[in-house]
């Protein structure tokens, strides 16, 4: 198979404005938890930005769909960490020295805001042109800050000695979560004016935390150091550890309701079953760098940021997860073989054949035709496969799955009874 997670090539003919740096070199000593991080954000497969702590206050940005990567200089920002747009012209960066700056003409031209503080500022995150938090530390102190009118005043809701914040989500213009030292989970469901500390059954370093609106779902996710990783399903009432290691993990997000990947200290992890199991990716990246930030385009397109080294991307989803070939012997046809066992609970193997070597996709579907796992997704050479899915985290019903290439479909029911 084909080496799924690569390096991204960048062109060093690129013209590089005012900044003449390439982000393909960001090299600098391993940071302490006090230190911002690198954050990468993509608004579609083309148009993506990116800012590091080592190249202090410029941003850089895609349009080529990371092939070639432009600098941007900002107003002195210095050290940069924060990074949210809006939409493809309207976005704000944040960092050194309570530093927050906007632009309104895609990352080009950047004006600094006055943010009252002079914390280094982790994260900022807006629900819409207007409505943001950003969040940040100094030495151990906490601080939040909020703006109603898109920065043009910022206003603290929270200065004090409190275990230092790294990471904030906004869920809509009342629901907002943050996480920081000690397992920290701070709610609001008003806005930020209170704030109330959730259970999260963890005392570690708490580094991201994300949500997804998936239909009538909502699923919350925080990663952390030694291992921690959290999910939600009802806003925080109830954080379910789905740790399964003790790397340290320092970014995460989801293409898919079932599709996300973790990052850590040289290693990605790939979920297709909503973090019930994770497998960990091939990397061109050292195990002694630590991977800081993971950004999902889809559940195929993922970026991530080492904190130094190439960026990584991979347009495939990564890599197979659970998928063995069984068989080299060249089968004289593509074949689906009916699911065994079926039905089942929770668990069940799905057997295909491949004639020749070509580009196959094994997808699970519910009875309205939703995607719910894509299980294969990449080139296969000849032979016999074999691919398990864990349906624990499933109702019980009528499922599909379906087998595609170039020239054979084939689409098989299955039955979980739980």
């Amino acid at each position: 198979m084909k080496t799924l997670l690569i390096y991204i090539v960048i062109s060093f003919l690129s013209k590089f404005l005012l900044a003449q740096c390439a982000v393909d070199n960001l090299q600098t000593t391993q940071t302490d938890d006090q230190e911002p991080v690198p954050r990468i954000q993509f608004l579609n497969l083309n148009t993506g930005w990116l800012v590091h702590p080592s190249k202090k206050d410029t941003i850089f940005k895609t349009t080529d769909g990371g092939l070639n990567w432009i600098g941007h200089r900002s107003v002195d920002t210095n050290k940069l960490s924060g990074l949210f747009f809006q939409n493809i012209n309207t976005g704000w960066i944040a960092g050194y020295s309570g530093k927050i700056a906007k632009t309104t003409d895609g990352g080009i031209s950047w004006v600094l805001q006055n943010s009252g503080v002079q914390s280094w500022l982790n994260c900022v995150h807006f629900i819409d042109a207007n409505l943001g938090i950003a969040v940040g530390s100094k030495d151990s102190n906490r601080v939040i800050l909020k703006t109603t009118n898109g920065g043009t005043n910022w206003q603290i809701l929270v200065r004090n000695n409190q275990a230092r914040l790294y990471s904030v989500f906004m869920l809509n213009s009342n629901t907002v979560y943050c996480v920081g030292d000690s397992g920290v989970v701070l709610y609001s469901s008003n806005g930020g004016t209170s704030w109330v500390n959730q259970y999260s059954g963890n005392t570690s370093t708490l580094r991201d935390v994300i949500f997804k609106n998936y239909g009538p779902n909502t699923i919350g996710w925080i990663a952390g150091k030694n291992g921690a990783l959290l999910t939600t399903t009802n806003g925080g009432t109830n954080w379910i550890s789905r740790s399964f290691n003790s790397v340290n993990f320092y970014g995460i997000d989801f293409g898919s309701i079932d599709t996300g990947y973790v990052c850590g200290r040289g290693r990605i992890y790939k979920t297709i079953n909503s973090g019930f199991n994770w497998f960990q990716q091939s990397t061109p990246v050292q195990d002694t760098v630590n991977i800081k930030d993971i950004f999902c385009i889809n559940s195929q397109n993922v970026w991530a940021v080492p904190w130094s080294g190439n960026l990584i991307y991979t347009t495939n989803g990564g890599g197979p997860v659970g998928i063995q070939s069984i068989s080299n012997e060249v089968p004289s046809g593509f074949s689906l073989a009916q699911n065994y066992p079926n039905p089942f609970n929770p668990n069940t193997k799905i057997q295909f054949s491949i004639s020749k070597s070509v580009f196959a996709k094994l997808t699970i579907y519910d009875i309205t035709g939703r995607v719910m796992a894509i299980l294969v997704n990449e080139d296969l050479k000849p032979g016999i496969y074999e691919v398990e899915w864990d349906a624990s985290h499933r109702a019980s019903g009528v499922y599909y799955y379906k087998l595609e290439t170039e020239s054979y479909t084939e689409t098989k029911k299955m039955v979980l009874i739980k």
